[in-house]
């Protein structure tokens, strides 16, 4: 009999990825979306593989219903996502992550039988600014800086509480950045590779960036859908951070886009101030040892290999 997986999200660029890949593993997929923007699924030959809900605000009644189809494994991959719109809209971030995360944590608490596997898509903003090359694991403090950050480490110690309380096979993956083809606009990769292509066509377009000196660590969003599926499939359901433990500067990441259009970046790239965020994370050096040892995932693609990918317009 095939698994059956529910996906809350499935319309983002992790949700679209994780539904290709337990597809491909032959699991029968469900997804929850919001609004009607399948442009992701459609370019992954999704849409008639998949089983798809409409849920266009919190319905517990609803949520219910849909998790009552007896899911072997959950994966909420949903929730405004965007730190920067999380200033101006924190009342929507954090409704979007904690109310429908404990409505689903609630129902498997009161399965009777065969607890379903559950995993919540963290994200690396709760660890806040680390000291200088100091690795973050699992077990680092975490002082998010923005709303979004918080939002994402209430929702991690309420599935670690749930799962203490009830002993129950949920968890968390704290995923650092990670950018595919899928990316909106408005992420930074995907804002250098548009802006380059505009620039091919027209030599007075300009790239408008803020803080260059940034560092990160960015993997390929496919890989880290594959941690997920190995996550809730291993004996090991816990938390753990999903990167590639390579951390590079922002202004590195623009040298290398614009080297591969043989282009002289400082000619064509503007830094502006106004783009700065006054609560920004300066860098940050991830440890993903812990689910290298227990399940033996490693990210199979670094950051150069991220900038070849979206060149090529590999999805």
């Amino acid at each position: 009999m095939k698994k059956k997986a529910l996906i809350f999200g499935i319309t983002g660029q992790d949700g679209s990825y994780l539904a290709k890949y337990l597809v491909e593993k032959k699991y029968s997929v469900t997804g929850i979306y919001r609004r009607k923007k399948f442009v992701n699924l459609k370019k992954l030959d999704l849409l008639k593989k998949i089983k798809l809900q409409l849920l266009t605000k919190l319905d517990n009644k609803k949520i219910n219903k849909i998790l009552s189809q007896n899911f072997n494994e959950i994966y909420f991959l949903s929730g405004q996502s965007s730190v920067t719109k999380s200033f101006t809209k924190s009342l929507e971030t954090y409704k979007s992550q904690i109310e429908p995360l404990k409505s689903i944590l609630d129902f498997i608490v009161k399965q009777k039988k065969n607890k379903t596997k559950f995993l919540y898509a963290g994200s690396a903003e709760i660890f806040g600014n680390i000291n200088k090359k100091k690795r973050i694991n699992e077990e680092s403090k975490k002082k998010p800086v923005s709303p979004y950050g918080l939002s994402k480490l209430i929702g991690y110690e309420i599935v670690k509480s749930y799962r203490r309380m009830y002993k129950i096979p949920v968890c968390t993956a704290h995923f650092f950045n990670h950018e595919s083809s899928l990316r909106p606009k408005e992420f930074i990769f995907k804002k250098i590779i548009n802006s380059l292509n505009e620039i091919k066509k027209n030599k007075k377009n300009r790239l408008k960036v803020g803080n260059i000196d940034i560092k990160r660590d960015w993997g390929w969003a496919p890989d880290y859908m594959e941690a997920c599926y190995k996550i809730m499939n291993s004996n090991q359901i816990t938390d753990y951070i999903v990167a590639t433990k390579k951390t590079v500067q922002l202004k590195k990441i623009i040298q290398l886009f614009f080297k591969n259009y043989n282009l002289n970046w400082k000619e064509y790239t503007i830094v502006n101030k106004n783009f700065f965020r006054n609560f920004e994370i300066q860098e940050n050096y991830a440890n993903p040892e812990k689910i290298k040892k227990n399940i033996k995932w490693k990210a199979k693609n670094d950051y150069f290999n991220v900038i070849k990918k979206l060149i090529n317009k590999e999805i």
